[in-house]
């Protein structure tokens, strides 16, 4: 009998403390399946929206503990940070000598589409990037 070889899972899931330590690690995993799922030209990009969602975890929210989910979809990927701080992310306009408070805008320039989702306990951060062409679906 022929051994038929199961699909791609189309998502990537993981509970993390997103403390600066733990980033790299999660820049080379996020990368890894982009490009296993057929979007290498989106590595770069997804990879910098993962790292500022993780990094905002980290900064902003009290708790370094979240979620990553990477969803595959047929013309790009989503991602998403579950943390459980119910604030919503606000956009800064930093001076040019600041440090940080560029993340969400850097987000928007990357990102096809990016939001929040606000729950009685946690919220969710997401960003999709796209690409112009729809890869098939293992």
């Amino acid at each position: 009998m022929p051994v038929t070889p199961e699909p791609d899972p189309p998502d990537y899931r993981q509970d993390l403390v997103a403390h600066p330590e733990s980033l790299a690690i999660m820049r080379r995993i996020v990368s890894a399946h982009v490009d296993l799922w057929g979007f290498r030209e989106l590595a770069d990009s997804v990879t910098l929206c993962a790292h500022e969602l993780l990094a905002n975890v980290d900064r902003h929210t009290g708790s370094p503990h979240c979620t990553i989910t990477l969803r595959r979809r047929p013309d790009g990927v989503r991602v998403t940070v579950t943390d459980t701080n119910t604030d919503p992310p606000t956009s800064r306009e930093p001076d040019e000598d600041a440090e940080g408070g560029r993340g969400l805008a850097l987000i928007s320039g990357i990102a096809e589409h990016f939001g929040t989702v606000i729950r009685r306990d946690s919220k969710d951060v997401w960003a999709e990037i796209l690409t112009s062409r729809p890869a098939a679906l293992a």
